[in-house]
C-alpha cells in the first residue's frame, strides 16, 4: 500500500508540473467489462477452469498518466480467495506516435482470505504492433515468494477486422521447488458491434508443476468499452 500511496504522489506531482507549464490536462474516466469462460492469467489458472466476470475503470490525468480499479472473481483450490481487487496506477512516456513506455504499478488485494496479497511492479514498452515486457511479482501464486516476467508479443491485423494477438513469457519464480518455465497464449478475434470476441489458446512450458493449473487452455471471451 505503501508503494501506491508514492505513486500516486508521482502522478499528482506530474500533474502538478504540467500545470505549472501552462498546460491545462484534462480529465476523463474510462473502462471495460469482460466475461472469460475461464481466467488465466499468464499461462496459469486463476478460476479453476470456471468462468470469470472482470471489469476496470480509470480516472485519467490527461494522455500520460491515470488511476483505476480492476476486479476479478477467482476460484483456487483450498483457498478462501474468491474475488481479486486491485488498486491501478501507470505513467505513459510517449518517444513517437508508435512508441512508448508505460510504468505500472499495482497493489492486489484478495478476498476473503488474503492469502495471495501483494503487489505488481511492470514495465511495457510498445513499437507498432510490439511489445515487450517485465513484470515483478511480490507474492507470486500465494507462496510469499516473488518472481519475475520477460515476455514478447505482437499482434497481426488479419482476414477483414480481425486481430491475431500473441504473446510468449518467460518466468523465474523464486522458489527452489519449480523451474523457470515459459508461458505463450495465441488469440483471434474480433469486434462485433460494441462488442470483441476472441477465442485463445493458452500453456505453460512445465505444466506437470502446477497440478492442472499451467494445462493447455482454450479460452472464449466478449469484452467491450465502457
Amino acid at each position: 500500500m505503501r508503494r501506491y500511496i508514492a505513486f500516486i504522489t508521482i502522478l499528482i506531482s506530474s500533474w502538478t508540473a504540467q500545470a505549472a507549464d501552462g498546460t491545462s490536462p484534462t480529465f476523463d474516466l474510462s473502462g471495460d467489462i469482460s466475461l472469460l469462460s475461464h481466467y488465466v492469467e499468464n499461462g496459469l489458472s486463476q478460476s479453476d477452469k470456471s468462468p470469470a466476470l472482470q471489469g476496470a475503470f480509470w480516472f485519467n490525468f490527461g494522455s500520460q498518466f491515470r488511476l483505476g480499479v480492476w476486479g476479478s472473481n477467482t476460484n483456487f483450490e483450498n483457498s478462501d480467495d474468491h474475488f481479486n481487487l486491485r488498486l491501478l496506477g501507470d505513467i505513459k512516456v510517449s518517444f513517437s506516435q508508435n512508441t512508448n513506455l508505460i510504468i505500472s504499478y499495482a497493489q492486489s488485494q484478495y478476498y476473503n482470505g488474503g492469502d495471495r496479497n501483494g503487489n505488481i511492479i511492470g514495465l511495457r514498452l510498445n513499437m507498432f504492433d510490439y511489445r515487450i515486457m517485465y513484470d515483478s511479482f511480490s507474492n507470486w501464486e500465494g507462496t510469499d515468494e516473488n518472481s519475475k516476467r520477460f515476455a514478447f508479443g505482437k499482434f497481426f491485423n488479419v482476414f477483414n477486422g480481425w486481430k491475431w494477438d500473441n504473446e510468449v513469457g518467460y518466468n523465474t519464480p523464486n522458489i527452489d521447488e519449480i523451474n523457470p518455465y515459459f508461458d505463450a497464449r495465441t488469440g483471434l478475434g474480433t469486434k462485433w458491434g460494441v462488442i470483441f470476441f476472441e477465442g485463445a489458446l493458452t500453456g505453460t512450458s512445465e505444466s506437470s508443476q502446477f497440478n492442472g493449473a499451467g494445462d493447455l487452455f482454450f479460452i472464449l471471451s466478449a469484452s467491450t468499452e465502457l
